[in-house]
């Protein structure tokens, strides 16, 4: 056994994910390659085996930003021989970028790291400007809507990976090959591997921002928020629908106010087979709610800026899980202020969990609380874990259902909370939540933001997309001129991690912020992986 060609080492060549490097040589046989790495802080191992073939460039993942790595590679064969090659490697990384407005900026408060869930900490980061998203000039819009990054920290608060689209990300996943699954502002789905290259792209056959060149067409309006890859490999999608109803409200304030006739956009989920982009199973909310069941946020700009100008949110669906107990799906409906459980063989809604009102026929439906610090108000998305639980963040945002008077964003609060359902008795009760009441240490954020169960050591990632000002006179809607809106101030995003025994303490925290405070940086979302490769 000896080497052909003497280890060499390369940047990724793709800029979108710099801080990858290729480790090329050739051996006279099959290998099983181990490179030992150190920089300046620690000193590592990466192993590979005999069916990663090194003319083809082995993946080093995991090396922080501007440091000079000193690396040695080893070879062994199925007889056991070990060779070391000749000499040390060395490589310096490339350092983040230098544009204040493309590095993200963390501050970690506090890492607890023998308490903590063990790998990598994964955060979808997005940038926005302050001020009324209606004022917002194209050029604010495009900075906001053209830039997007994911970011690996590993145990110690550190970069070791990133990811820097040209759109925003939304919520992200991972799929067992290692790649990476998330959605862009741009109503499209992307696989990228971990050298940032776009393995599938799914796109909305009438996607209203268009389809990019080489994607899977699906059949569908629009793709939103995040996919859930399920257990038969297929992806649990975010749907989109619009329909013109008469005489529908102009005022979410005043109900009875004037009305008139509105393009309403209402949500759905799918079943989607990622090989051909078909649907092997679709929900509307159209089909099972009455759209005059209205939330706030109703007459508010969302889907106006994702392409379908003036229409109506109804639903504001955000997420959706798979339960394979009893193949069914729990979503989330933001402006309906509730969960569903919808049965995936008939349709039919099993129980909704959110305040009783005006629910008409559905009324039946409605969990009955036994412990809940509150109704949980414009959440975003489930997941429901392997002991049957739903996982949830509770945004929070306006406390009440229209025509009762909103909260002030500045006395408000948001929670990770996870939820027991007993289905027989048709009860929820909470069995954790990060805060019950407004304290010092809660954060409130109106939207996006993320809750996780993590699979080890049983803690809770919670991750507030930004952090409402506490001052009095906000308001929710950026229509809404009676006060402040909440994003005229300057905000910061924080991620915790939280154990769970009878107390349940802070183990990690981080914030992200512009140290300048002009920009709001945010968190979208993000979670836990074991580690870079996969099968970690």
């Amino acid at each position: 056994m000896h080497f052909i060609e003497q280890p060499t080492i390369r940047q990724n060549s793709n800029p979108a994910a710099p801080l990858p490097a290729l480790l090329y040589f050739e051996a006279d046989e099959k290998v099983r390659t181990r490179v030992t790495l150190a920089d300046p802080d620690r000193e590592w191992v990466i192993e590979f085996g005999e069916d990663d073939n090194p003319a083809d460039g082995l993946v080093i993942l995991g090396m922080r930003p501007d440091r000079l790595h000193r690396i040695k590679v080893t070879i062994s064969n199925a007889e056991g021989s070990e060779l070391t090659a000749a000499g040390e490697l060395t490589y310096r990384t490339p350092a983040l970028p230098d544009h204040p407005y493309r590095k993200p900026h963390f501050t970690i408060l506090r890492n607890e790291k023998d308490r903590r869930e063990p790998g990598m900490l994964l955060l979808s980061v997005h940038r926005a400007a302050r001020g009324r998203y209606g004022d917002w000039t194209p050029a604010q819009s495009d900075f906001i809507f053209s830039w997007g990054m994911i970011v690996a920290l590993d145990a110690d608060g550190e970069i070791v990976w990133y990811y820097e689209s040209d759109k925003f990300v939304e919520g992200i996943s991972r799929l067992d090959n290692g790649n990476l699954l998330f959605n862009h502002w741009d109503m499209c789905t992307a696989e990228i591997d971990m050298l940032g290259n776009v393995v599938n792209r799914w796109s909305p056959a009438d996607n209203p921002f268009g389809a990019p060149e080489g994607t899977i067409e699906v059949a569908a309006v629009g793709l939103h928020h995040q996919p859930e890859v399920m257990p038969n490999g297929n992806f649990l999608i975010m749907t989109v629908s619009a329909r013109e109803i008469d005489d529908y409200y102009t005022d979410q304030y005043n109900l009875d106010g004037p009305r008139e006739k509105r393009l309403v956009v209402g949500d759905g989920v799918a079943e989607m087979d990622p090989e051909n982009g078909e649907l092997l199973w679709t929900w509307s909310a159209f089909d099972h709610l009455d759209p005059m069941r209205v939330g706030y946020g109703v007459t508010d700009l969302f889907w106006t800026l994702r392409g379908f100008t003036g229409a109506c949110d109804w639903t504001h669906g955000n997420g959706a899980s798979y339960d394979a107990d009893d193949d069914s799906v729990v979503i989330s409906l933001r402006y309906q202020d509730a969960l569903f459980k919808v049965d995936r063989k008939s349709g039919e809604i099993k129980w909704i969990l959110g305040e009783d009102s005006d629910w008409g026929d559905l009324s039946g439906k409605v969990l009955k609380p036994l412990n809940l610090a509150r109704w949980p108000y414009h959440g975003h998305n489930p997941r429901v874990t392997p002991e049957g639980t739903v996982v949830f963040f509770d945004n929070g945002a306006w406390g009440a259902r229209p025509p009762e008077p909103p909260v002030d964003p500045g006395a408000n609060y948001s929670r990770g909370v996870e939820y027991r359902i007993d289905e027989a008795d048709m009860t929820v009760e909470e069995v954790w939540a990060s805060d019950t009441e407004q304290t010092e240490t809660s954060r409130h954020a109106p939207d996006m933001s993320d809750c996780h169960r993590l699979p080890v050591t049983g803690n809770m990632l919670v991750i507030w997309a930004q952090g409402v000002a506490r001052r009095p006179g906000q308001v929710y809607s950026e229509k809404d001129y009676s006060g402040s809106f909440f994003n005229d101030f300057f905000m910061r995003s924080t991620a915790r991690e939280y154990t769970r025994g009878e107390k349940s303490e802070i183990v990690f925290e981080l914030e992200l912020s512009d140290s300048d405070n002009i920009l709001n940086w945010g968190m979208y979302g993000g979670l836990v992986i074991p580690g870079l490769y996969p099968g970690n």
